[in-house]
């Protein structure tokens, strides 16, 4: 499943292209003249397209540096979803599982991977329920966030050159209970509903602190 990064200026479609692995979609934009924020998601034909709407970015187009994978490395480029979902004051976060690497501990927004032939809102709506319990419904997409690296994985088993790809959506939770973990032997190991101004108290995913200027309320409580 590819990643298609899909231009909309004022009077419709200017151009669509792939996302190359470890790029960032705001620098696929520019490198073809155009700046914007993401505006939707939605699966064609097997493939994702990510919607930004745009406007022509002022100034020289920047050079596209090509993303070269190390030898020996395997290339993975994995496309999640997560959502921000906020009910009296509270975000509905999760706790990563103390088994997952280099993360095991941290809070972070529910979600993860979307699966083949899944839209990202299926996604999202799947993932928040397997990991918080909670049935919510997808209001919009509000922020992209493009993360890559290189490194060994598992116990030094694999080098692998990751590209992170994270589709970060508002959404409501009309019926809000308790959180709970819903899948077992995830990579989730706790759940909660935390007051906006105890989320700095924790120990965060960088996703959070990223995604933070979209929480609504957010600006009463930085990080």
């Amino acid at each position: 499943m590819s990643v298609v990064v899909v231009a909309d200026g004022p009077d419709g479609e200017v151009g669509r292209w792939p996302l190359a692995h470890g790029q960032d979609p705001a620098d696929l934009l520019a490198a073809h003249g155009w700046s914007g924020a993401p505006t939707g998601s939605d699966l064609a034909g097997g493939d994702v397209e990510v919607r930004w709407q745009v406007s022509p970015l002022p100034g020289p187009v920047p050079p596209v540096t090509p993303q070269t994978a190390p030898p020996g490395a395997t290339v993975l480029q994995r496309l999640a979803a997560y959502a921000l979902v906020v009910d009296e004051g509270r975000l509905l976060m999760s706790q990563l599982s103390d088994w997952v690497g280099g993360a095991g501990g941290l809070w972070t927004l529910p979600g993860g991977g979307v699966d083949p032939g899944e839209s990202p809102a299926d996604g999202v709506v799947r993932e928040v329920h397997e990991e918080t319990g909670q049935e919510v419904v997808v209001d919009e997409l509000v922020q992209v966030q493009s993360r890559h690296w290189v490194g060994d994985v598992a116990a030094g088993e694999r080098h692998e050159d990751f590209h992170a790809v994270r589709l970060i959506h508002r959404a409501t939770c009309p019926r809000p209970t308790p959180a709970h973990v819903v899948e077992v032997d995830g990579s989730t190991g706790a759940a909660a509903w935390v007051p906006l101004a105890e989320v700095g108290d924790l120990p965060l995913a960088e996703m959070v602190r990223l995604a933070w200027p979209w929480v609504p309320g957010s600006d009463s409580y930085p990080l």
